[in-house]
């Protein structure tokens, strides 16, 4: 059916690359970095999530990935636990145990790193996309997968550009941790601030602490920052070990983010492009579900590409993705201008409520 390139060996391009295939492409996905490399530590796996892995035939290899099931619950920093009724199980993996199950199942083969693109020229019968290292390449159809700072989309859409979001820091780290920890309950505490201190599959610990409305100093370490904020989280009168985890923790593991958003955009696609994942709808990670819609994204370009040719296919998947996403902004700009945390937790359980009911 032809041969597409996919930029990008996050997630969402290694998820897209095993949608195309079952299509009927010829994949191969190139990745700038020399080497792949997740950001972050853990991410949330959803129902929704597990259900679009399948779709991508991946359910016999699930349990590869380790996320065991449970309950969500949020409390806030005096401890008290907030009301989650009607909130769908939740389940926590590390992003590499992700990314490991999705490159098995492509297969190395199909994978180069070190390729940065630089720009890409459509013409009638296909794409020719060129590299950092004076290479080129020849495709049907190229897909940009490249994230936040997509070079895919700052040619398909010049002016495009991540900006970031007002005062949205977050600082995090994994970290071998014998401490009790608790039952991993996310905290929204006060002066819009929000943690988590969590147990992994591999024994080790993962914390996240993320303000709104914030500055960071140029003088402190992420460690400092990061310390500076937990009283904001506990109260101290109830049982909760981020503090400790916090000190526990080196200098040099504490990973700090001034989060970032892609703006609305107009279109996804040209004539022999289209964007998918964070390279086309960023959005702040208070929605608990980017890589969830990276993967629907992929499976749902995947079937458009199966019934009909790659210009109507293409024109069919920018459609879809288009109303999907003026929903998704819809309910994560009222998560983030929630007030309170009771009205937060509200707000994001009427959003995982309409994540799961089966469109898109």
């Amino acid at each position: 059916m032809g041969r597409v390139l996919v930029a990008g060996a996050g997630i969402v391009g290694l998820s897209t690359a095993l949608s195309l295939r079952r299509a009927g492409f010829d994949v191969a996905v190139r990745e700038r970095a020399l080497r792949i490399r997740e950001t972050g530590a853990v991410i949330g796996v959803w129902p929704h999530t597990i259900r679009e892995l399948e779709r991508l035939g991946l359910g016999e290899r699930l349990a590869e990935i380790k996320a065991e099931p449970g309950s969500v619950r949020f409390r806030d920093f005096s401890g008290a636990e907030l009301a989650t009724a009607g909130m769908p199980p939740a389940r926590t993996v590390h992003r590499r145990r992700l990314s490991a199950l999705l490159v098995s199942a492509l297969g190395e083969d199909a994978l180069r790193t070190g390729k940065e693109l630089v720009e890409y020229v459509e013409d009638p019968d296909g794409v020719t996309v060129r590299y950092a290292d004076g290479d080129h390449e020849r495709a049907d159809l190229l897909v940009g997968a490249d994230g936040l700072n997509s070079r895919v989309r700052a040619v398909l859409l010049p002016g495009s550009g991540s900006r970031y979001q007002g005062g949205h820091h977050v600082w995090r780290a994994v970290l071998p941790f014998s401490g009790e920890i608790g039952d991993g309950s996310p905290v929204l505490g006060r002066d819009r601030t929000r943690g988590t201190l969590v147990r992994l599959a591999d024994g080790s610990c993962c914390w996240v602490i993320a303000q709104f409305g914030t500055t960071a100093s140029t003088t402190r370490s992420g460690k400092e920052e990061a310390l500076a904020r937990v009283a904001n989280l506990h109260d101290g009168t109830w049982p909760f070990a981020l503090r400790d985890a916090v000190l526990a923790t080196p200098e040099d593991s504490v990973l700090h983010s001034r989060v970032a958003v892609v703006p609305t955009i107009s279109r996804w696609a040209g004539d022999r492009v289209v964007l998918a994942g964070d390279a086309a709808h960023a959005m702040s990670p208070h929605i608990g579900s980017g890589a969830s819609l990276g993967i629907e994204d992929a499976r749902v370009l995947g079937e458009c590409l199966g019934r009909a040719g790659i210009a109507p296919a293409l024109a069919a998947y920018q459609d879809n993705r288009l109303a999907r996403y003026r929903q998704v902004r819809r309910h994560a700009d009222a998560m983030a201008a929630a007030p309170t945390p009771v009205s937060y937790v509200e707000r994001f359980t009427a959003y995982l409520g309409w994540l799961h009911d089966g469109t898109g």
